[in-house]
């Protein structure tokens, strides 16, 4: 059993000879322009690095670590403020938990009614959904 790589794509194959024209064109060493370097970025998103590295003639970590900062600049802002109503009835001083990580994001927590098993158990849920 052999394995082997789907046929290339019409887009795959039309940025393949983009890419072979500019290397004919172009003194070796220069940088490859932002235009064809977003159009690898798009195509590994779709047929995978590897395939889009090993076609293009391009450096797989180059081509990974583009399609990684691209795909984190695209994810959206973590909510700035997210408010909880726990319908707890008021009652004594109450007690505050405050949680934070290195990435600096942080969690803070206020009960009318200190129980400790309820805090416990709400931050260690909220804890582990953290990315």
């Amino acid at each position: 059993m052999s394995l082997s790589h789907p046929p290339a794509t019409t887009d795959l194959a039309a940025t393949a000879a983009a890419f072979a024209r500019w290397r004919d064109t172009t003194p070796l060493g220069a940088r490859i322009p932002e235009a064809l370097w977003s159009r690898a970025v798009e195509l590994a998103r779709t047929h995978g690095v590897g395939r889009v590295a090993t076609l293009l003639r391009l450096d797989y970590v180059r081509l990974k670590r583009r399609l990684a900062a691209q795909s984190e600049a695209a994810a959206p802002p973590p909510p700035a403020f997210v408010e909880m109503t726990l319908d707890l009835p008021p009652a004594g001083p109450g007690c505050s938990l405050v949680l934070s990580d290195a990435r600096g994001r942080a969690l803070r927590i206020e009960w009318t009614r200190p129980v400790a098993s309820e805090v416990a158990a709400v931050a260690r849920s909220l804890w582990e959904a953290a990315p």
